[in-house]
Order: C-alpha cells, then structure tokens, then sequence
C-alpha cells in the first residue's frame, strides 16, 4: 500500500461528511418548512451555521488537501476532470467565503434580535437555503465528475 491509498481513504470520508451534512441540513430545512412552524425553521438555519462552521468547512478542506496532495502523487492538475472539480470548488468556497458564511452570521444576529415569525427573518432563511440547495447540487456534480473523470 502506498500513501495514496490512505489519502484516497480520507478524501472520500471528509466528502461523505460534508455532502452528507449539507443534504441532512436540506432535508431538515425542507421539513421545517413544510411544517410551517417559524420558530422551527429558525432553529434549523442557526444548527446550519454551527454545523457549517464547526464541520463542513473543516470536512470541504480536508477534501481540497488530500485531493492536492493524491494529484501531486498520482495525477496532473492538467486532466481535464481535477481541474473541473477544482473550478467547481472554488466557486463553492467563494460562495462560502462572501455569501452562506456571512449571510448565517447576519442571521444568526438577527434571530436574537427579531422573533423568528418576523418575514424579513423568514425571507433571509429561505435564501439561505436556497443558495445552500444549489451548493449542494454543485458539490453532487463534483462527485459525479470524480467519478467518471471526463477528458478531452
């Protein structure tokens, strides 16, 4: 066994964990709101922003270092399907970075300002899981690229 191979190992445990969680925070949201109950709905974006914060981030950048690193031992950032997956990334990252990590912040603040019945509270969460809806159709089709490695 080489080194790849633990590499690999962990590349796909910290994928399922953080595709897993962001689809399980889907679901979550999706029945809260289906439920129609506010105060539920406001519960799952605050457990949204914890588990991004404390688990998804740390899980997307163990995938982006083991994938750098098993690129470095067994492929070239030249193929066609590691340089989608590494486009695909980055614009998962920056959606991160400038739009779902600081819009669950702002939110989060004005939950313990406002009641969670208050629309503009209801409004901010239901684009905040709408952004996170299609993140998490993006990192799908990351996986499907991993999967059936597309070339030229």
């Amino acid at each position: 066994m080489t080194f790849y191979e633990p590499l690999l190992s962990i590349h796909i445990l910290a994928a399922i964990t953080w595709i897993g969680g962001a689809a399980t925070m889907q679901f979550l949201a999706i029945r809260a709101r289906n439920s129609s109950n506010s105060a539920e709905m406001a519960s799952v974006a605050g457990q949204a922003a914890w588990l991004g914060k404390r688990v998804l981030t740390p899980a997307a950048g163990t995938v982006l270092l083991a994938g750098i690193l098993m690129v470095l031992i067994n492929w070239s950032f030249e193929e066609l399907w590691i340089v989608l997956g590494l486009v695909a990334f980055a614009g998962s990252l920056l959606s991160g970075i400038f739009f779902l990590g600081p819009e669950s912040e702002r939110l989060a603040k004005l939950l313990g300002e406002r009641d969670p019945t208050d629309r503009e509270v209801q409004a901010r969460i239901q684009r905040l899981f709408l952004f996170s809806r299609i993140e998490l159709v993006v990192l799908i089709l990351i996986v499907a690229d991993m999967v059936f490695k597309p070339k030229l």
